[in-house]
């Protein structure tokens, strides 16, 4: 239980098994393949596999498919393991062209529906105006232009004030100021232009209207109605498209996308024209098992290599922990990086646990963090509350504790005082997280002064521990010990760590 010790295994395989060990490989949790851009050598005819990029383009077109027809994709559907590209595209492209029709009629129905809405509320504002409809419309030397601008443009017509054109204001809203000008023929287009910088939007007068506004008011609502139901109807024809076509499209989202996860792993393929190669880190613990796992692709043949000997290309082993799922949560506290050859994983968790149980035990915060645990189970923090929150609740079974104030019953052992326990019990984390760090620090340093004369070597530790020690005596067991010989001890190790960085620093200028 500690890390693994990792191999760099070399997979040599005919090309035509290529998708089947990719597939082996998406599913393996302890290879870790290398990009091949870092194995090739610039060799004449050895390259770094190219990702084809078919699958993103399905993926793509099936996105904008789902949305016409408001399709909620998702990969629930088991997803299959080949796809014939032509077919599926063409499958597609016939249903992106029955969406088209649809969609191209329901785009004009809503045009046509906001331009008779308009038109409506223009006749809406001409009958409630002193404007007559019929005379302007009869005379043959001006024209009548009527629609609307926005509210910020009203107070720009000043500026126009003495123009050849005759302004009247209809009405207004929230939104626009609704409006007709009249001009004579020979100066409708100076006129035109001076309105269309205010934004100025014309809505034609329907030739029904004349005389009778209630009419052609009637009519066109008539219109709207039935340009609404229609829209309705396409709606509804969208509707049985999507429920006709909702399981094909989402086996072929949820294949496609597995295709291009597994497309993506060509990242990692050293082409060599016939015959293809894969290089990955895999521990020597499970290197047999993950042979037997590729059993069924006759061609690949392996090669051993050791984890160090591409370290020049940049190829360098991750490093992998294995430990037994009862220390594993407590990873995140050791987090062990790449360059430690050391685990305190299991240090850290006999630490928590004995801490948690005998100092920390408490009923309602072990159930609380158990809670917590099980609502961030997703997480690395999840399973770590889960298993301090269990030792807190042994704990609190030994103690009797509720919220370390109610005591439900008398303890079994260890009848200790609760702000003892918990300030002991905060102490011992804190103590015993340095010394962990101190002594990974201590096994990793090179430099035995190093080891000895710092903070983090056998002077920090006496001095802490001498600390710990003295006040222990003191407060807790209410012994009368004299501070001067501690107080000697660490001032001594302090001016030795003092000494230290003094010479380092002058020998490093």
């Amino acid at each position: 239980m500690a890390i693994e010790e990792m191999v760099l295994l070399n997979m040599t395989f005919d090309r035509h098994e290529l998708d089947e060990v990719l597939f082996k490989l998406k599913g393996s949790q302890y290879f870790y393949p290398q990009s091949a851009s870092k194995i090739v050598n610039n060799v004449k005819g050895v390259h770094a596999l190219q990702e084809d990029n078919v699958y993103t383009q399905l993926l793509d077109r099936l996105i904008q498919i789902a949305s016409d027809i408001k399709l909620d994709l998702n990969r629930d559907l088991a997803p299959g393991h080949t796809l014939d590209y032509q077919v599926k595209s063409d499958y597609l492209t016939s249903l992106e062209e029955e969406i088209k029709k649809i969609k191209d009629v329901q785009d004009q129905l809503i045009q046509e529906k906001d331009e008779n809405k308009k038109t409506l509320e223009m006749l809406n504002r001409l009958s409630l105006s002193e404007v007559n409809l019929d005379q302007l419309l009869e005379c043959q030397y001006v024209q009548a232009r009527f629609g609307r601008f926005k509210r910020h443009n009203l107070d720009k017509i000043k500026y126009y004030e003495g123009r050849p054109f005759i302004f009247n204001k209809l009405g207004e809203d929230h939104h626009y100021v609704w409006c007709c000008y009249i001009v004579t023929n020979n100066l409708q287009l100076e006129v035109d232009n001076i309105f269309q910088a205010l934004g100025f939007e014309e809505i034609k007068i329907p030739s029904f209207v004349h005389g009778k506004l209630e009419d052609a008011k009637k009519e066109l609502k008539d219109e709207i109605d039935a340009m609404q139901e229609y829209i309705l109807r396409m709606d509804q024809k969208m509707t049985i498209l999507r429920e006709t076509h909702k399981v094909d499209l989402l086996k072929l989202y949820s294949t496609a996308s597995f295709l291009q996860r597994i497309e993506e792993y060509k990242v990692f393929v050293v082409d060599y024209q016939s015959k293809c190669a894969i290089y990955g880190f895999i521990p020597t613990r499970i290197l047999d098992e993950f042979k037997n796992q590729m059993k069924d692709i006759e061609s690949i043949e392996y090669q051993k290599l050791p984890a160090d000997i591409l370290d020049h290309q940049h190829v360098v082993a991750p490093t992998v922990v294995h430990n037994a799922k009862i220390v594993k949560p407590f990873e995140a506290v050791s987090k062990v990086k790449q360059s430690d050859k050391i685990d305190t994983t299991i240090a850290f968790a006999v630490l928590y646990y004995a801490v948690f149980i005998i100092f920390l035990g408490d009923l309602g915060v072990g159930a609380i963090l158990v809670l917590l645990g099980l609502l961030m189970r997703k997480k690395k923090m999840g399973s770590l509350l889960l298993s301090l929150g269990i030792a807190s609740m042994l704990g609190g079974l030994i103690y009797g504790d509720l919220f370390y104030t109610i005591n439900l019953y008398p303890a079994i052992a260890l009848p200790l005082s609760t702000v003892f326990k918990l300030v002991d019990g905060i102490v011992l984390l804190i103590a015993g997280t340095f010394t962990i760090n101190a002594f990974k620090k201590m096994y990793l340093e090179n430099s035995t002064i190093e080891r000895v004369l710092s903070m983090k070597g056998i002077c920090g530790l006496i001095v802490v521990y001498a600390l710990l020690v003295y006040l222990g005596c003191v407060y807790e067991a209410h012994i009368n010990w004299p501070v001067t010989p501690v107080a000697i001890v660490v001032v001594a190790c302090l001016v030795l760590v003092f000494a230290k960085s003094i010479i380092k620093k002058k020998s490093t200028k």
